[in-house]
């Protein structure tokens, strides 16, 4: 073999290897470059976050763990904020302290969720692996956030908050409803993360149901504002509360109504029919009951925002709605 023969032969192979290693550094799977800016928190705050792993499967609760620690901090300095602006030391004043964390809760998470369902191809029963590894990521780090503040919320909330010297948690009816959808709620995120697939149909019913959460909130607090003497003298409070009560219910409807039947009939479809290969049907079955339960549990809620809507704005102080 002649030396330009050699030559060639070395530089085939040279730019040969070079071309392969330049096709794995820029695979799909591994490119960053692509990643949506709102997601970028999220993914580091993720891989930053020491795990802890559910024991038999590669499904992290560390990271859900300190978002539930976050979150109970968060309560317990609201509350104090409240007490500190004239709030009395009263339930109202607890309740409101949740109503907060919640918004920060679904103000963080909204934008986040609606990233990941505009970031890929739309199948409620798509299989995780086969998303790059960023999404991967923004995947477990979105649903452990929302575990991680169902954790806080079920053990603040119904708990420590209801804790009787003697007797223990003394929950309501609507307790226990709240308790169980909380419960459920964090089956279907962690079975999703724990199969790897079906994630989409989480955050799309999630996305739905949290949408009209900040503003509902912002009602509870104003609702409960409207009940402290600190704020008797103010006059554009009750008109505040009245608006924002019709807003909310407009937002509700269109959820809850124009919107959320379409999007669990999709996910129900695709899961039951077209992602059986990816979702086992027994566990698509188990979480049939999850996503139309919240739609049925929210009929009486429909028909008070009708009702609401149907008498226009009340400015008496306190509304004409109270069970919102």
């Amino acid at each position: 073999m002649s030396s330009a023969t050699k030559s060639r032969s070395r530089s085939s192979l040279k730019y040969g290897s070079y071309s392969h290693l330049t096709t794995v550094t820029c695979s799909p799977k591994n490119n960053d470059t692509k990643i949506p800016k709102i997601l970028k928190f999220w993914i580091a705050l993720y891989r930053s976050s020491p795990k802890i792993y559910l024991p038999g499967t590669d499904v992290d609760l560390g990271f859900s763990l300190r978002c539930a620690f976050l979150f109970s901090a968060l309560r317990i300095i609201f509350r104090h904020a409240l007490y500190y602006f004239g709030w009395d030391e009263s339930n109202d004043t607890i309740f409101a302290s949740a109503c907060i964390a919640s918004i920060c809760h679904s103000s963080l998470l909204l934008p986040g969720l609606l990233a990941m369902l505009l970031s890929q191809k739309y199948v409620p029963s798509a299989k995780l692996q086969d998303s790059p590894q960023w999404y991967q990521d923004a995947v477990h780090a979105l649903l452990g956030f929302c575990t991680g503040y169902m954790i806080y919320d079920s053990f603040m909330g119904y708990v420590v908050e209801v804790w009787q010297p003697g007797k223990g948690p003394v929950l309501s009816g609507d307790d226990w409803m709240f308790l169980g959808h909380h419960i459920l709620t964090t089956l279907y995120m962690t079975s999703s993360r724990w199969v790897k697939a079906g994630h989409i149909s989480a955050m799309a019913l999630m996305y739905n149901g949290e949408f009209s959460a900040p503003i509902m909130n912002v009602h509870f607090v104003l609702e409960k504002a409207l009940e402290q003497d600190c704020y008797k003298g103010v006059t554009w409070l009750p008109t505040l509360f009245a608006y924002n009560e019709q807003v909310f219910s407009v937002l509700y409807i269109i959820c809850r109504v124009l919107v959320s039947p379409f999007v669990i009939g999709h996910v129900s479809y695709d899961l039951l029919i077209r992602g059986r290969k990816n979702v086992p049907l027994w566990l698509s079955l188990c979480w049939m009951p999850m996503c139309w339960g919240v739609q049925f549990g929210s009929i009486p809620w429909i028909y008070t925002c009708i009702d609401t809507l149907k008498n226009g704005p009340i400015m008496k102080g306190v509304g004409a709605h109270g069970e919102l």
